[in-house]
């Protein structure tokens, strides 16, 4: 497993994606996940081209697959990733990520869920033809919409040679799932990541989620990198951090009937995961919350990165050790 960087991490930072490269090589990372999509092919070539020279590896994304989401008729959605993955493929990049929504779709959009899923499996599903032609995968990701159970279900029903997971596991946490029971879940299937992690406390309308670097948070690592690891030991692991809370309305009777997956038993590990942090917050082993989130992301960038990225080193270290 090699730790990169998605960058949008560092997109505070304003670089084009020639000095993205750069910056991921002088920090001491293995690659990059470019979180925005690059269209033009001229660029794309001379992006790899660049990567390739650092001896950085790399991973883009293409246009969402939802068509509910994206506004766009099912004809001109396949029509436009069909021309993603073209391109992708002319350099060399077949594990795409996608998304299917954001962490509103599930909740605030006009059209229910459900809608969303078999919306998408259709367009995954016109998709087979040019995926298999071009030895590509599309892999959605958990963008605070879906659950490990919708993206299995999605795979399953369309096919693994085609599609796969980008596993965000900090946004487990944006729909209650418990860490370390949801990449059990997604693991068979997960070929791209964001390593993010979060810590968990309780708030006036539920559990609030703070992001935190790998190794800040709730997340058990040791435990989730050994299972991803024994479905896929060359996993990219890239690391996705930013600031800002994420509300989940746990005692919102609405949000419940949207988690038809989510059993008593994950949901109770997933509150003891906010009550072992507000624990921590209260004795001072945690900074207090509003206080952390009130500094400025890019006064604690550096840093956190290199938390995060030294941390992950380390995991990985020990578990090709006992391996």
């Amino acid at each position: 497993m090699r730790i990169g960087l998605d960058t949008f991490t560092i997109r505070e930072l304003g670089l084009d994606f020639i000095g993205q490269l750069d910056f991921i090589k002088s920090h001491g990372l293995a690659g990059a996940q470019l979180h925005d999509v690059p269209t033009d092919l001229a660029e794309m070539r001379a992006i790899r081209a660049h990567a390739d020279k650092l001896g950085l590896f790399t991973r883009i994304a293409v246009t969402p697959c939802n068509p509910l989401y994206t506004g766009t008729e099912d004809s001109k959605l396949v029509e436009q990733l069909s021309a993603d993955i073209k391109n992708a493929a002319e350099c060399g990049w077949h594990e795409l990520r996608t998304v299917m929504g954001d962490h509103l779709t599930r909740y605030e959009h006009a059209r229910p869920w459900r809608d969303h899923m078999n919306a998408t499996i259709q367009v995954v599903k016109k998709l087979e033809p040019v995926l298999r032609e071009h030895g590509s995968r599309l892999n959605l990701e958990n963008h605070g919409d879906a659950t490990t159970h919708d993206l299995v279900r999605i795979v399953e029903t369309v096919g693994a040679k085609t599609t796969g997971i980008c596993l965000d596991t900090g946004n487990l946490l944006v729909l209650g799932e418990d860490p370390v029971a949801a990449v059990r879940r997604a693991a068979p299937y997960v070929h791209l990541t964001h390593a993010k992690d979060a810590i968990l406390f309780f708030g006036e309308n539920g559990i609030r989620r703070q992001g935190k670097p790998p190794g800040g948070g709730v997340v058990d690592w040791p435990v989730v990198l050994k299972i991803l690891a024994e479905h896929n030991p060359d996993l990219p692991l890239a690391i996705e951090d930013h600031k800002w809370f994420f509300d989940i309305p746990v005692f919102d009777e609405t949000w419940h009937a949207e988690q038809p997956d989510l059993s008593a038993a994950e949901l109770g590990r997933f509150v003891g995961l906010a009550a072992a942090c507000q624990q921590k917050i209260q004795a001072g082993a945690l900074p207090d919350p509003e206080t952390y989130e009130a500094i400025p992301y890019l006064e604690q960038l550096e840093e956190r990165l290199s938390a995060g990225r030294d941390y992950l080193q380390q995991a990985v270290g020990q578990l090709s050790q006992h391996n």
